[in-house]
């Protein structure tokens, strides 16, 4: 390759590289220009950025009127000031949710432009404020797009159209089914002092808490002299509480409204009461394969639903809330068990400051057997845990003559008493005290292997070993 050559072909080299390099240039430097951008772009779609914990109020306005909500202390929301005619309970979580979507709110692109805000529903929007103690934060909301994927906002001091996600604009929106909270009570499961059932006019079940040491659940009616089971009716109540309606109508106080659902003159109120409040709900009669039933709030004026499961309640009877046993007297409250089966007599003394236990005249202590101490305990149990069956409406207008009978004698005198009197070959009827309410006991239950006749044979039997040596 002579000079000349060389020279051409370095020349063309250097053209080539410089080509490259601008070309690069060019394509690194547009790359940049729209990484740039599109950052540029991404940063003008976040509306907002805040903690969300710093909002202490939370301003909406909308087609429903307008709500001023405050953060309390004990963490709950609180409706303090709205021209809405019906007061309520706000939904907490609902309104934590709003602050929340509102602290991070990023919109997915911009609107087309227009200067007709009604294209939007942007000429009459939602408002929603939220209230810091540096800054209020002000989103418009307006109509969802035709395809439901987004929905339309705008910030008060731009002209600029945003979508977000429109199931974050349905709760920007604030509407009441959402705004108020949807349990059935509005209190905890502690706070309630008392609850009742009346059905068309009789009473299903009424209670009251009563606090003195230990807390003590009472039954004010339809019965009085039975014992409540206070582990179910705790359980009841926390069920209660959680229960939550189904499908929200409205507040309305027009009878004529309330007539299409059987709510004008019900068949069910409910009744709950704490210190500072009662709250009064109605049903209609409903069907056991209703999916739902629909119930009225006298105290707010909300008309809803719950479900079949959760009206559970109205189906209970006062006879679920009692204890099993037809008569449980403790043992350390017991000195004495006289007790009659079958025509055999048998008294259990109980010394429980020695402490010693007599069967029929014989001092089982003093025998040294563990296994007759033990079996004395477990037949004084075996009477104090007789578990009662159903409940019956057929009682005899007079007493029969027991084939059992029961009586305890307590520390202070007080004597207690268990008879059972046949009603067939397989079931007593219980009178505790003289008194029968329907209370019903199955025969099985004196002579299976944990009834007393069981027990009786089996202390028998340790004290006869005992006495002979064995």
């Amino acid at each position: 390759m002579n000079r000349r050559s060389m020279i051409a072909l370095g020349t063309s080299l250097v053209v080539l590289l410089g080509g490259a390099a601008g070309a690069f240039y060019y394509v690194d430097h547009k790359k940049t220009t729209e990484e740039a951008s599109s950052k540029a772009e991404q940063e003008s779609l976040k509306l907002f950025s805040f903690d969300s914990n710093t909002v202490e109020s939370i301003d909406i306005t909308n087609s429903e009127g307008y709500f001023h909500l405050t953060f309390g202390e004990s963490g709950d929301w609180v409706l303090d000031e709205t021209d809405y005619p019906f007061m309520f309970t706000p939904d907490s979580y609902y309104l934590n949710v709003i602050a929340a979507s509102m602290s991070r709110l990023t919109a997915d692109h911009k609107a087309e432009n227009s200067s007709d805000l009604s294209k939007y529903g942007l000429d009459s929007p939602v408002t929603v404020m939220c209230h810091t103690s540096d800054k209020d934060y002000t989103l418009l909301v307006g109509n969802s797009t035709a395809t439901n994927e987004f929905c339309y906002v705008k910030l008060p001091d731009d002209d600029t159209v945003y979508c977000i996600a429109n199931e974050t604009g349905e709760q920007m929106r604030g509407e009441i089914e959402n705004l108020r909270d949807s349990a059935m009570l509005d209190c905890y499961d502690n706070e309630i002092m008392r609850f009742a059932l009346v059905h068309n006019g009789e009473t299903c079940y009424d209670l009251s808490r009563m606090i003195d040491g230990n807390v003590i659940w009472k039954m004010n009616a339809p019965q009085t002299d039975v014992t409540i089971d206070a582990t179910t009716v705790n359980s009841i109540l926390t069920n209660m509480v959680r229960v939550e309606s189904e499908k929200f109508e409205c507040f309305t106080k027009d009878q004529s409204e309330l007539a299409k659902y059987g709510l004008d003159k019900p068949a069910y109120t409910f009744t709950v009461e704490t210190e500072d409040k009662t709250i009064v709900i109605d049903f209609p009669e409903f069907k056991t394969d209703d999916e739902e039933v629909w119930c009225y709030d006298r105290n707010t004026c909300a008309l809803y639903t719950l479900s079949q499961g959760g009206a559970a309640f109205l189906s209970g009877k006062w006879s679920d809330l009692t204890i099993k046993q037809a008569l449980s007297v403790p043992f350390m409250d017991a000195v004495s068990l006289e007790m009659t089966v079958d025509g055999e007599s048998h008294t259990l003394l109980i010394d429980h400051e020695m402490p010693t236990y007599i069967f029929d005249d014989i001092d089982v202590t003093a025998l040294g057997s563990k296994d007759a101490a033990s079996n004395f305990e477990y037949l004084y149990a075996s009477v104090s845990e007789i578990k009662h069956g159903d409940f019956r409406d057929d009682i005899p207008e007079e007493m029969g003559e027991p084939e059992c009978s029961f009586v305890y004698t307590l520390a202070d005198g007080t004597k207690r008493e268990l008879a059972l009197v046949p009603i067939d070959d397989e079931n007593y009827w219980a009178y505790v005290d003289g008194n029968c309410i329907g209370m019903t006991v199955e025969k099985n239950a004196i002579t299976s292997s944990n009834g007393c006749l069981n027990f009786v044979e089996r202390l028998t039997a340790d004290i006869e070993a005992a006495g002979s040596g064995n």
